[in-house]
C-alpha cells in the first residue's frame, strides 16, 4: 500500500454526521457488541457501531481471507470454467492498529510478485480501512514490541485518534483520501493545539507499553538457533491442541484445499488451516516430518518470530494478545519473547 499522510480534524458532531453519511451511503463493517463481546459485522445504522471497546474476541481477517470460499467450480458437460466474482467495495471502520497491521503483514506475504494471491487482492483493493487509535491498550497487549501499535498501524488507508473535542483524522493512503473527499466539508486542518495533544497522548501510550515488555527483536530472528529444548518440552506439554491460537490470530494464513462434486459440477475450496493440527504436517503416506507436539509447538514460534521475518522482512505477529488472553492452557507468547527477545 502506498503510503502519504495528511492530517486533519473532524469535531464530535461532524464525527456522528460522518458515520450517519457513511452508513447511508456505502457497504460498513464495524465493531457491534454481543452478549458482551465485540465482533466485526456489516451495520445497517449508525447507532449498531460500538466504538469504545479494548478490541474484538475475532480480527477482521476473515474479511480478506474468508474461513472458507469457493476457488472455482468447473462443469463437466459444458466444459465451462466459473471463477468467484471480485470483492465488494466496503469501509472497515474502528479496526484496531495492531489488526491494521496484521494486514500489511498479510500484504508482504499474500501479495508478492510473481504470484500474489488474486483472491485477497481483490478484497485488500476493495475494502477501505479505518483503524481507531487505542486510548487504554489491554493487559495482554504488546502491540510496541512489533511497533504495530497503539496509536497507529502500517495497513489504513486513515488513522482515527481521539482528542478533545473530537478526532485527529490521518490519511495514510489515496484509497483513503477518496473516501475523505466524499465528506470533505465535515473536516479541517488540524491545529497546532490538536498535533501537541496527539504527540502528548502518543508519548504516553509508548511509555505505559515499554513498561510492560521490551525486546531487542534482532534476537528474535536467531530463536532456531537458540533453542531451550527444556523450556519448549515444557510448554508443549500445556498445549491442548484447540489451533485457538492460530484462527483468532490476524495473521496467520495457513489453508487447506478440497475438491468435491456438488450437483454433477467440480468444485474446488480453500479454507483455514493450522501448524498447530496434529494433522497439518501429515501426508498420504502416513509420514509425519513434524510429528511430535514439541516439534508442532517450536514450528509456530519460529515460524512467526524467525522464519517469517527473514523471507518476507515483517514479523508474524502484531502483537494483539489474543492468543494470549484466549488460549485454554494459559500459552503465553510473551513468555518466548522475554526469553529470547
Amino acid at each position: 500500500m502506498e503510503r502519504l499522510s495528511r492530517v486533519l480534524f473532524l469535531s464530535e458532531d461532524g464525527f456522528k454526521i460522518f458515520l450517519e453519511q457513511l452508513v447511508s451511503s456505502k457497504n460498513v463493517i464495524a465493531p457491534v457488541e454481543t452478549d458482551g463481546c465485540f465482533e466485526f459485522k456489516t451495520i445497517k445504522r449508525a447507532g449498531e457501531a460500538s466504538l469504545n471497546y479494548s478490541n474484538t474476541r475475532l480480527p477482521p481477517k476473515r474479511f480478506f481471507l474468508p474461513q472458507r470460499e469457493v476457488v472455482f467450480k468447473h462443469d463437466p458437460k459444458k466444459g465451462t470454467l466459473h471463477e468467484p466474482l471480485g470483492g465488494f467495495e466496503m469501509v472497515l471502520l474502528g479496526v484496531r492498529p495492531c489488526d491494521a497491521s496484521a494486514l500489511s503483514i498479510l500484504d508482504s506475504i499474500l501479495l508478492k510478485p510473481p504470484n500474489p494471491d488474486p483472491f485477497y487482492e481483490s478484497r485488500r483493493r476493495s475494502i477501505t480501512v479505518v483503524s481507531l487509535s487505542c486510548a487504554k491498550p489491554g493487559e495482554e497487549c504488546f502491540c510496541n514490541v512489533f511497533e504495530a501499535g497503539p496509536v497507529r498501524g502500517s495497513g489504513e488507508d486513515i488513522t482515527l485518534t481521539r482528542i478533545t473535542g473530537g478526532l485527529l483524522v490521518e490519511v495514510r493512503s489515496s484509497r483513503g483520501q477518496a473516501l475523505v473527499d466524499v465528506f470533505k466539508n465535515l473536516f479541517e486542518k488540524a491545529g497546532a493545539e490538536h498535533l501537541e495533544e496527539y504527540g502528548e497522548l502518543s508519548s504516553r501510550l509508548t511509555r505505559e507499553m515499554n513498561s510492560r515488555i521490551g525486546i531487542a527483536r534482532e534476537r528474535l530472528v536467531r530463536l532456531e538457533e537458540t533453542l531451550d529444548e527444556g523450556f519448549f518440552q515444557k510448554e508443549a506439554q500445556r498445549c491442548v491442541e484447540c489451533s485457538l491460537c492460530s484462527f483468532t490470530c490476524p495473521v496467520c494464513y495457513c489453508f487447506d484445499t478440497e475438491d468435491y462434486l456438488e450437483k454433477n459440477i467440480y468444485m474446488r475450496a480453500k479454507g483455514w488451516d493450522t501448524c498447530a493440527s496434529p494433522l497439518f504436517t501429515r501426508m498420504a503416506s502416513g509420514l509425519d516430518p513434524r510429528a511430535s507436539r514439541v516439534e508442532m509447538f517450536c514450528h509456530r514460534f519460529c515460524h512467526k518470530l524467525s522464519r517469517i521475518p527473514l523471507a518476507f522482512n515483517s514479523y508474524g505477529c502484531v502483537g494483539c494478545g489474543r492468543c494470549v488472553s484466549l488460549c485454554p492452557a494459559g500459552v503465553d507468547i510473551r513468555e518466548v519473547l522475554k526469553r529470547w527477545g
